[in-house]
This record gives C-alpha cells, structure tokens and sequence, in this order.
C-alpha cells in the first residue's frame, strides 16, 4: 500500500515566521505545509515559496469559504495542487437551503472550471460549527456541488468535538469523497487531572484538550486499520491545537504514531 504525504498545518503558529515552520517540517520529514491564504498573503507569495523550496517541501493552501476566490489565485501562482476550505458562507441567512447549495454550486464550478485553476482540487473540511458539522450536510454539498474535485476533508477529531462519531460513523458517510486529512485527537478536559495550564477548547460537547494521537477519544487505531484497508494514500496534514511551546513536540509525537500504524511515509 502507498503511504500518505505527511504535512503541517503552519496556521497553528501565527507567531513563527514562515521559515521557522519550514524548518519543522523539515525536521518532521513532512511533504508539505498548510498555509492559509492570508498567511500567504501577509507574508508574499515569493517569500514563502523560497523557503518552501529550500526545504523540498510542497504547499496546500487554507481559507474560509467567502475568501475561495482569494485561494484559489494564490494556489495557482504558488502552485498549491489543493485548497482545504472551513465553512463560514455555504448556507446563507438570506437564502433557502437549496438555493445556498446551488449558489455554492455555481461559486465552485465557475472556479474549478477556469483553466488556470484545471491542477488544484477543493478539499471541504467539517467544522464543529455550521452545515458541514454534520456528516450528512457535508455530503450534501459535496452531492450538490457535483464536481470531481470537490472533495472532504476529513477531520475525525473535529467530529468528536462537534458530538459526532467521528469513526466509523461519519467516516462510512464520507469516505468516497475525502481528498485530504486533518490530524489531532482531543479529551475531555479534567482540571483535577491534566491542570489549569492548558489550551481548553470550548465546544458544544463540553470542554477539550488535545492530547496524542491514538490517547484521546479518536479510535485513532480502528480509524488507521480502515484506511490502510480501504488504501487511503492522500495528505495527512498535523493540526494539533495546543499551546506555543507544546506544539512541535506535540507534532513530533503525532509524527511518529502515524509512522508506527503505518499511514505515513
């Protein structure tokens, strides 16, 4: 079975400079960083590239659904081959259900047909908030969209955090469209047992904290058996939510655990 590209998600440190996060990438034997589209931005689409390249590493960009035009010119001109976008304008206030998917529709095709943009895939990632925190609505879009690259990403952990079942149940719901990973894991937060210097994620569910991948409440385990099974070699890209000093150890950590169940390369 072919291995996944390993990547970071580079928007957990808006407080390093885009080489510093290359340098860790670099150190993980990572494939790719995952910018955001205004990172990119800020930074210079010249900047970033040069440190990118360096490096031997590849760039997917991220960005909000209402900035996708935004991302995908960037994606062009940094030859990003995907964007992975968070849901904050799929359904709208002004519009019925099935007038914001045909919108949406028409928004994505008319990008994803242009011939500048015919190498870049649409990766759409569930969120804890709004219509893709639900398996079935994200499957929606992706069936009203209807194009084939359109596509998920998969976020198992965001799933947990949203009181989904994130393995297997939404896996089994979206598995033939994901395009790309999120990598985390997340628990229940104890004050008496993990202490008050944290990072809490505060969600629907109740409070979290990321921990390891394959401690917390993913079946991180059954998860890796199935993708190995079903052959799933798209990027896997690390997003752990933690505090400054305890991010790149934590990736280390991710790191190797997706090494030892043998998901990445």
């Amino acid at each position: 079975m072919a291995l996944s590209p390993l990547g970071i998600n580079g928007g957990e440190y808006p407080h390093w400079p885009v080489e510093k996060i290359c340098e860790l990438a670099a150190a993980l034997k990572a494939r790719f960083v995952e910018l955001a589209v205004s990172r990119i931005a800020r930074d210079g689409n010249e900047r970033v590239r040069r440190e990118l390249v360096e490096r031997g590493l590849g760039i997917h960009v991220n960005c909000a659904t209402s900035e996708l035009a935004a991302a995908m010119k960037v994606a062009q001109v940094i030859e990003s081959p995907i964007v992975v976008v968070f849901d904050n304008a799929v359904e709208r206030a002004d519009m019925s259900r099935a007038d914001s998917l045909e919108a949406f529709r028409r928004t994505v095709c008319e990008l994803l047909e242009q011939s500048d943009y015919a190498h870049i895939r649409i990766a759409m990632e569930n969120q804890v908030i709004r219509m893709t925190r639900q398996p079935e609505d994200l499957l929606a879009i992706v069936r009203a969209v209807d194009h084939p690259r359109l596509g998920v990403n998969y976020d198992p952990d965001n799933y947990y955090n949203a009181g989904v079942e994130g393995f297997p149940y939404a896996y089994e719901i979206v598995k033939a469209h994901i395009f790309h990973m999120h990598a985390k894991d997340s628990a229940r937060y104890l004050p008496q047992v993990h202490g008050d210097q944290k990072r809490v994620l505060h969600r629907a569910g109740g409070n979290v904290i990321c921990v390891p991948l394959g401690t917390g409440a993913v079946n991180w385990a059954g998860l890796a058996d199935r993708l190995r099974q079903d052959g799933y070699a798209g990027p896997i890209s690390l997003e752990p939510h933690n505090l400054p000093d305890e991010m790149a150890p934590g990736m280390e950590k991710d790191a190797a655990f997706l090494r030892r169940v043998g998901l990445v390369a």
